[in-house]
């Protein structure tokens, strides 16, 4: 039975009375409510493919207007994502916690927050150290000008009590702090130079799609790593508007 004549069903019931109980009429009831919104987050799920699609053509004619991608850089994406896709592998994490996308003068990774931290937490879990890590031997084989470590949030407000006690500025706050956590373990640990290590709190502020469902939101909350090629822009303003630059 599709979904239409399932609601036709439902429409007639009414009409057979004593023929069928009102157990039945609620079960069935129930049941096209249940197909019908699940019609509605299929719409809603293609409607948001469509505009990732749009999105994606976009940046495909913003790179055909400024001329051929290298055959260089598309190896070294290539390469960099082996080795990551190889070290996620090894750790026995998925490749799909961690992707990698270009940035202006160099290339990001966006790890889910629940390999770093906790919930409510800024503090780097063990798994999250031991990626962070890992992740800190590779950007030491190129040269590098800058990282940037970026914290993010989904647009829910702090609720529990205790979370709110440490993060009394709400979501910006924790975006900061779980930020500053990071850069903290890459320098302290990992030993990069803490001159080259930069880092944002954007809290809600720059999500990768609406926080329209529990999915969404779970993209939305992430820690980016900008790592700026040394044979990137110059200094100085490039560096603070590198984040901006970003190929999403």
């Amino acid at each position: 039975m599709n979904f239409r004549s399932l609601l036709c069903v439902v429409l007639l019931l009414p009409l057979v009375g004593a023929c069928v109980s009102q157990a039945k009429y609620d079960e069935m009831s129930t049941l096209a409510k249940t197909y019908q919104n699940e019609l509605l987050d299929r719409q809603q799920y293609q409607h948001q493919l469509e505009a990732e699609n749009t999105r994606l053509a976009g940046e495909l004619n913003l790179y055909k207007a400024k001329g051929p991608i290298e055959a260089g850089y598309v190896s070294d994406m290539d390469a960099r994502l082996a080795e990551l896709r190889a070290m996620l592998s090894g750790m026995g994490q998925s490749s799909e916690d961690v992707t990698v996308f270009p940035v202006e003068g160099g290339i990001g990774y966006s790890m889910k927050d629940s390999i770093l931290f906790d919930s409510g937490s800024d503090e780097v879990k063990p798994k999250g150290r031991e990626l962070l890590l890992s992740m800190a031997k590779e950007f030491e084989k190129r040269p590098y000008r800058r990282i940037w470590v970026r914290g993010h949030t989904d647009s829910d407000r702090i609720a529990k009590p205790a979370t709110l006690e440490r993060f009394p500025m709400g979501n910006l706050q924790l975006s900061a702090y779980r930020a500053l956590r990071v850069a903290d373990l890459l320098v302290k640990e990992a030993k990069l130079s803490d001159k080259k290590v930069c880092v944002q709190g954007l809290g809600p502020n720059e999500p990768i799609g609406p926080n329209d469902s529990a999915a969404a939101k779970q993209r939305n909350r992430r820690v980016e790593l900008y790592v700026l090629d040394a044979a990137g822009a110059e200094t100085g303003a490039a560096d603070a508007a590198a984040p901006a630059g970003e190929s999403r």
